[in-house]
């Protein structure tokens, strides 16, 4: 096997240290999309080729090789993946599966969570509902009806008119383009591959940014969709929502106000490009790696190799 083998083991390293980068580099909801789209194809990528490297270590087993008719002789001679390494894929592979499962599971508890939450609610699907508690906290709780943004009056009573409308606006832009469907796909991605653990954040940051210029626009006013941020902010009360539900307090607040005081970001073709070409290489070189695999399996598995095939499952 190639060293094509190893290479989405390095595009998901590259990709997992420069998610942070990319968050602040690119516009908002290209940050996001971007990234989400970037995330489960190199997750996969990886998975499959600790599935080849684990192989490796399968094929060698003398029953295995006896029923696909493989020379362990063969495939030891021509596959220079050693043990260890093999050992360590299979191994990783297993983690990543139970990370994974433990993730969905719950993500799914959470979300069956805030749909009841919801349907308990009153007011329209996508509405507002005002909850009579002193303290400051807004966040929006998504549903298959459109969700819900629920605001305390604590939190009314600590932002003006105009600010109240900004608040409002970001928390609709979480339910209008469903961020909740964002960031469990980024959860997801970094469970299967723990390359890409610090690109949850980054699209947690991206997906908030997203909600910041959404409501910029909206009320037309940056410097007042800044104000309104840093203020709910320092009002607010950390850890109040249910843990699926999107808060407008949470996620590097000073970087996201300094953000929406300077001009909105423009786009930048090169950035994309590169990612583009990242993914694009990762998919190429699993692509070989598969090939080649399938290549040593047949080679052990010639007529040339058959006798050593079957000395080897006696």
């Amino acid at each position: 096997m190639r060293v094509e083998v190893y290479l989405p083991l390095l595009t998901s390293i590259v990709l997992g240290l420069a998610a942070p980068r990319l968050s602040r580099w690119l516009p908002p909801a290209t940050a996001t999309r971007a990234l989400v789209a970037a995330a489960p194809l190199s997750a996969v990528s990886t998975a499959y080729v600790l599935a080849l490297l684990a192989w490796t270590l399968v094929v060698r087993i003398p029953m295995v090789a006896g029923l696909g008719r493989w020379s362990v002789h063969v495939w030891d001679s021509a596959d220079p993946v050693p043990y260890p390494v093999a050992l360590a894929a299979a191994l990783a592979l297993a983690f990543t599966a139970l990370r994974v499962a433990r993730t969905v599971i719950g993500h799914h508890r959470a979300m069956a969570e805030v749909r009841h939450i919801a349907e308990e609610l009153d007011g329209e699907p996508g509405g507002l509902v005002v909850v009579d508690d002193v303290s400051p906290k807004a966040f929006a709780i998504p549903s298959r009806q459109g969700g819900r943004v629920v605001v305390s009056t604590g939190m009314l009573n600590a932002l003006t008119p105009a600010e109240q409308r900004v608040l409002l606006a970001h928390e609709r832009t979480h339910l209008t383009h469903r961020h909740h469907l964002y960031r469990a796909l980024a959860d997801a991605a970094a469970c299967a591959d723990p390359f890409l653990i610090r690109l949850p954040r980054a699209v947690r940051y991206a997906s908030e940014r997203w909600a910041d210029e959404e409501a910029a626009t909206a009320v037309g006013d940056r410097a007042l969709a800044a104000r309104a941020l840093a203020r709910a902010a320092l009002a607010s009360v950390p850890r109040m929502a249910p843990a699926a539900a999107m808060g407008y307090h949470l996620a590097d607040v000073p970087a996201r106000v300094q953000a929406l005081l300077r001009p909105r970001q423009s786009h930048r073709p090169v950035v994309i490009a590169l990612l583009v070409g990242l993914i694009a290489l990762t998919l190429w070189a699993s692509f070989n790696a598969g090939h080649d695999t399938e290549s040593l399996l047949e080679l052990a598995g010639s007529p040339a190799a058959a006798p050593c095939a079957s000395h080897c499952s006696a």
